[in-house]
């Protein structure tokens, strides 16, 4: 656990609808309705923790009592949430609709509270970044926000792993790439970055290429049951998913960002990194969780040495 990596973004109450018959829309559809934690950050700092990595959790939470349920049961995981910031106003909410096969139909997102992650919360806590061996970023906050982080990156040379969140926050960060060791887009968020339609794997192939002339080191464009298409200076090509039963597909890119960071603080290549990854989110689609407890590094490991590319 000397490893150190700070985790900044959202932290926020996940609700899902989990429908038991293929879901209608403008209709009641019988299923079952969760509360839980969740958040991208949050979720790949615990992800973290549970892979023995010594994560730092930098959010913003409410008053409410789904507050104490966020606090808790992150720091229950072992994530370090003595540094979270609270306001007086309510946490932050992830609605999804899943539908009978485990994939999320649709999403809504109440993330005002993000706001008061602001440059000034982060230079109050400069002192840990500094002493952190990578940051990981979603990009659910600020865009001066994002500067700062950015900029503190490059001046104390510690990598950073920026998560797009969405396609819109991917378009509106597309200028500030340059620098940034990983990145982790899904397709849609790729075309965000790189400002075409990508309807192929060549198309996929060509825009990586595009990040890779902005300054992104290492690229894992996510593509769900298909694996994932991955493009550094040392490695570019496909990595398969792993077939297994699909429970619940929420969490399974924060549980990639997490495996492939901690495969490479051991030092693995890229492409056995994202292995590792794949095999975390692997684990997690099996879970009605979006960080399963049954993760550990031991188990990912096993997972990810089955992977041939």
């Amino acid at each position: 656990m000397d490893k150190k990596v700070v985790v900044i973004g959202a932290s926020n109450i996940d609700i899902k609808g989990k429908s038991r018959v293929k879901t209608f829309s403008k209709t009641k559809n019988p299923g079952i309705v969760e509360f839980s934690p969740g958040g991208v950050a949050r979720n790949i700092a615990e992800n973290l923790a549970r892979l023995n990595i010594n994560s730092i959790l930098l959010s913003v939470i409410g008053n409410e009592g789904f507050a104490d349920l966020l606090i808790n049961s992150t720091k229950n995981a072992g994530v370090d949430v003595s540094r979270l910031l609270k306001c007086e106003r309510n946490s932050g909410i992830f609605l999804a609709i899943i539908n009978s096969r485990g994939e999320l139909d649709a999403s809504i997102s109440d993330m005002g509270i993000m706001s008061n992650i602001t440059p000034e919360y982060i230079r109050s806590n400069l002192d840990i970044i500094k002493e952190s061996n990578y940051i990981v970023v979603d990009a659910d906050i600020p865009d001066q926000t994002l500067l700062e982080i950015l900029s503190i990156s490059q001046k104390y040379s510690i990598p950073i792993c920026v998560e797009p969140v969405s396609p819109s926050r991917a378009h509106n960060i597309q200028n500030y790439m340059k620098g940034v060791t990983l990145t982790t887009p899904n397709k849609e968020e790729l075309e965000s970055l790189v400002n075409r339609q990508i309807t192929d794997e060549k198309d996929i192939e060509e825009a990586t290429e595009d990040l890779l002339k902005m300054g992104v080191e290492n690229i894992i464009v996510t593509l769900g049951s298909e694996g994932a298409y991955c493009a550094s200076k040392t490695f570019k090509g496909f990595i398969p998913s792993v077939r297994t039963m699909v429970i619940n597909s929420v969490g399974a890119g924060d549980a990639l960002v997490a495996g492939t960071i901690a495969g490479l603080m051991d030092g693995e290549s890229f492409d056995n990194s994202v292995k590792l990854g794949i095999a975390c989110a692997t684990i997690t689609i099996t879970d009605e969780k979006a960080v399963s407890e049954k993760l550990t590094k031991e188990k990912a490991m096993e997972i990810a040495r089955k992977i041939t590319c």
